[in-house]
């Protein structure tokens, strides 16, 4: 029995996570239908996984940075959408290795409800913060992205640069082929090797 039963049990009569709905659900997992117990043991794992991520949530909100970032990678374990809303939340955390950690973790996702407020981070101030944003958008492999990553090929930030040649090489994309082309003239050698595997992924 996992530990997201006593919160589960804690829960607030009237609330979606009522004691009543456990109760009948921990019944149905000795029916007599096969069917009918695995639907009450995905519709627990359900339930104790939305009791986790608000728990999880409520760290996020009110703790100090070790909290929140043992909060952030509890909800990193927890497979379902409920966790969505607190990592996004997140992105916007005053402690920049919570807003890095909460990146991360969208992109290993690429949930594309996500992919927007990624997206808005493309701007930020922080190039650390840009360098992760592109890494993860990367992994959504969502070509409405190739122009926003192509316009970036114009910097002169060699991390920048390399997240972003390896995005484009995700995507494909054979717009890119004339930058990459010069990028293997590029000082950095990390830039040169990213222009050279990304053009192994363009189509023709």
């Amino acid at each position: 029995m996992g530990p997201g039963w006593a919160t589960l049990r804690a829960t607030r009569r009237g609330d979606p996570l009522n004691p009543d709905r456990i109760e009948k659900l921990r019944k149905a997992l000795k029916d007599v239908s096969p069917d009918v117990r695995c639907a009450a043991a995905e519709a627990l794992e359900r339930l104790e996984a939305l009791a986790s991520a608000e728990k999880f949530n409520q760290m996020l909100q009110s703790g100090d940075r070790a909290a929140k970032l043992r909060a952030l990678y509890a909800l990193g374990d927890i497979e379902d959408e409920a966790v969505l809303k607190p990592l996004v939340s997140a992105l916007s955390d005053e402690i920049q290795e919570v807003r890095c950690a909460a990146i991360r973790m969208l992109g290993e996702r690429a949930e594309p409800r996500t992919l927007a407020p990624l997206f808005e981070l493309l701007d930020d101030p922080d190039p650390s913060i840009r360098a992760l944003v592109i890494e993860a958008l990367g992994n959504f492999h969502d070509k409405r992205l190739a122009d926003s990553f192509l316009s970036l090929l114009t910097g002169d930030e060699p991390e920048i640069l390399r997240r972003v040649i390896a995005a484009l090489g995700k995507l494909r994309d054979p717009r890119a082929e004339g930058t990459l082309l010069r990028l293997l003239d590029h000082a950095e050698a990390n830039v040169r090797e990213a222009a050279a595997r990304a053009l192994g992924h363009l189509k023709t």
